[in-house]
């Protein structure tokens, strides 16, 4: 897609605006043009297909009277030479009326739109004249047909002016079948009827009906209403396409079916059906004619109903395309405007940038870049606003910086003379300092030798620090295996504890179980009292038997001693039960006194065991900082060894600075040297920062 880009690109590229422009809208102009060219094309067709078909239908209207007054001709003349020699004078009036009706289609057919439909009108008026001249001559059934010959030649015509002006093709269905009805089924049935007439007229006329007419008239009739059905089913669709259908063209149609009908039935009643006539052959020949002028004034509705529709159509076509034609105007219109403002934006800015950019270029940075465009033009003009502020800010920096370089350079050939004087006197301070430098080498001989009675200081603290360490290691080692008995002795006074609850438990189940048997007893020794009482009762019973309650009084005595020994058992348990009731009250007292033991000893191994740990987190400490001052004893050991050792470095360092204070008086003479060409340099930097100061002055910026 690039490569096929590619050209394009560089062809535009070497087009200035105006060209660009001029391009783009002949680009853009074609298209519409073609657009507008095929619409208005279509449209014009499709008119001019309008105005072909209005013309055909008049044409087909027109040559319909010539049909009309043939069909009368023949009528008449089948009469006439079957023995009705009254019809003569009508038969004269009515060549009369084809031969005016000829004349007038001779001036309104054109061969330009009907070159086929001329050569065969031209063929009806030969037939007519050829028909005229010898129809006297002939007998009735040859002049009969001979005219039925004519009239389909009449209907060809207009079957061929339908099919030349396109009538026969419209894609309208309402026209279609309006069409249909006015070139086919109207004509066929105004023939069948007219072909009906005159047989029937020639029938009467001569008083009896051959074989050949019968069966002519038989088939005219079937033809007749076979008419009549494709014309019912034209109407039709006709009325259920159309939206403003004239309602006497529906009303006139009813009228012409029912006309037609009543004609067949006639012919079926007075003809067809009877041995002897009795209606008389002009009141045949005038029902036919009524009934052929009902059809008639049908196809009159029905002509106008096909000529509004196609006005209708063209007014609509003309209104459309002068809408389109309107509307494409004001749009061309509009699109101008847009793109003549477009085009004068676009040149504006560029100007505007363009005389911009020129400005800059000369050195004037101070105006600010204004275009009235939201486009990618304004992105431009916004990347130009920022390099115009970028090139403000840095050569506004620019004559700053030369400003400063200008005053650094008076500054540093200042200082430039200042170290040189300054290294004259740094030449004699040397000398100073390598006397300096020997008492130094004295000074550090001595500190040697306090540094090496400080370094075995610490190395024996650091020792005991050491030794410290263990202690404490082995103190915090026997605090934890004192932790570890106090929480197994925790642990056993839990378990005292536990067994304790339980002892208090069983003993609380035994006072219980001590006051059910006491309550036991009670029931015994109140038993023991009721059957006493019964023993007595027996007695007394026994004594009032006499020698017959003897034995029983021995039983009463029995079983009163048995109560009394039981009562006494009672009170005997009963004390034993007092007693041991006694001792479980203080059973539980003791147990209750020992709970309480219990919980102070636990609560007092519990501060004990808080006591030891915070012993041992203490001792862990203590061991932690011992050891700490352990190993920064020993580091501090090793740090003053180097120390001693740095001392002694200091020592050689300090003979070999004596040894140099004489190379740096020379050293001293080369720099004082270099000061000299460095002043020589800060007087060329200062010319050349006049030179920038001049060079950036010419630049105009914004404040």
């Amino acid at each position: 897609m690039k490569k096929l880009l590619k050209p394009f690109v560089v062809l535009v590229s070497k087009m200035k605006y105006s060209m660009k422009f001029a391009v783009v809208s002949l680009l853009f102009l074609i298209p519409i043009a073609i657009l507008l060219y095929t619409f208005i094309s279509a449209n014009m067709a499709e008119l001019r297909e309008n105005v072909d078909e209005h013309y055909g239908i008049e044409r087909v209207a027109e040559v319909m009277p010539l049909m009309l007054q043939v069909q009368q001709h023949r009528g008449l003349m089948n009469g006439y030479l079957n023995g009705n020699k009254s019809a003569q004078s009508t038969l004269e009036a009515s060549q009369a009326e084809i031969a005016d009706t000829i004349s007038q289609l001779n001036q309104q057919l054109e061969a330009s739109k009907t070159p086929v439909s001329l050569e065969k009108w031209e063929e009806v008026q030969e037939t007519w004249e050829a028909l005229r001249s010898s129809s006297g001559a002939m007998r009735p059934d040859e002049n009969f047909k001979q005219h039925s010959l004519l009239i389909e030649n009449i209907r060809q015509l207009m079957m061929s002016i339908s099919d030349e002006t396109g009538l026969s093709l419209s894609s309208d269905i309402s026209n279609y079948y309006l069409m249909n009805m006015l070139v086919k089924e109207l004509p066929q049935l105004i023939e069948n009827s007219a072909v009906i007439r005159g047989l029937g007229n020639g029938a009467l006329s001569s008083g009896q009906l051959a074989d050949d007419t019968r069966i002519e008239l038989l088939l005219a009739e079937a033809q007749t209403y076979t008419a009549l059905e494709s014309l019912e089913k034209s109407l039709a669709n006709v009325i259920r396409e159309t939206d403003s259908l004239d309602e006497g063209l529906a009303l006139k149609a009813e009228a012409a079916v029912k006309s037609t009908k009543s004609y067949l039935s006639l012919l079926d009643l007075e003809i067809l059906d009877v041995e002897s006539f009795t209606v008389r052959p002009e009141e045949f020949f005038d029902f036919g004619s009524a009934t052929i002028q009902v059809a008639n004034e049908l196809y009159g509705l029905s002509y106008n109903e096909l000529n509004r529709l196609l006005d209708h159509q063209r007014s609509t076509l003309q209104t459309y395309i002068s809408y389109m034609m309107i509307m494409t105007i004001a749009v061309l219109i509009v699109v101008i405007l847009f793109y003549t403002a477009f085009y004068s934006n676009v040149i504006d800015t560029v100007r505007t940038l363009k005389i911009r950019a020129e400005e800059m270029a000369s050195g004037d940075f101070s105006k600010d870049i204004r275009v009235n465009t939201k486009d990618e033009l304004s992105d431009v003009s916004q990347a130009m606003i920022l390099m115009q502020q970028d090139m403000n800010r840095i050569f506004g920096q620019n004559q700053q910086i030369s400003d400063r370089t200008a005053a650094s350079s008076e500054e540093l050939m200042a200082i430039s003379q200042e170290s040189t004087q300054a290294m004259q006197q740094i030449a004699a301070s040397v000398q100073d300092v390598s006397e300096g430098t020997d008492l130094q080498q004295r000074t550090i001989g001595e500190v040697s030798t306090a540094m090496n009675e400080m370094s075995l200081g610490v190395s024996r603290i650091a020792e005991a620090a050491s030794e410290v360490s263990d202690v404490a290691i082995q103190a915090s080692e026997s605090a934890a295996q004192g932790d570890e008995q106090l929480a197994e002795t925790v642990q056993q006074m839990k378990s005292i504890k536990q067994t304790q609850e339980q002892s208090a438990q069983v003993i609380a189940k035994l006072d219980d179980h001590s006051a059910e048997i006491g309550k036991i007893i009670q029931a015994v020794m109140a038993i023991a009292q009721q059957t006493k009482l019964l023993s007595l009762n027996a007695n007394i019973e026994a004594s009032r038997a006499g020698e017959a309650g003897r034995g029983f009084s021995v039983v009463a005595k029995e079983i009163g001693k048995l109560a009394e020994e039981t009562a006494q058992s009672g009170q005997v348990i009963s004390g034993l039960l007092n007693d041991i009731r006694g001792l479980v009250e203080e059973a539980v007292a003791a147990m209750l006194k020992m709970q309480q033991e219990t919980d102070q000893g636990m609560d007092t191994i519990d501060k004990s065991k808080r006591m030891i740990d915070r012993i041992l987190e203490n001792i862990q400490v203590v061991s932690e900082q011992i050891q700490e001052v352990s190993a920064s004893s020993e580091e501090l050991s090793a740090e003053m060894e180097e120390v001693t050792a740095s001392i002694a470095e200091v020592a050689l360092i300090s003979e070999k600075t004596s040894g140099e204070a004489g190379t740096m008086a020379a050293a001293a003479q080369q720099q004082l040297a270099s000061m000299e060409e460095i002043q020589a340099s800060s007087e060329e930097l200062r010319d050349m920062s006049q030179q920038l100061q001049e060079d950036l002055s010419k630049f105009k910026l914004k404040a």
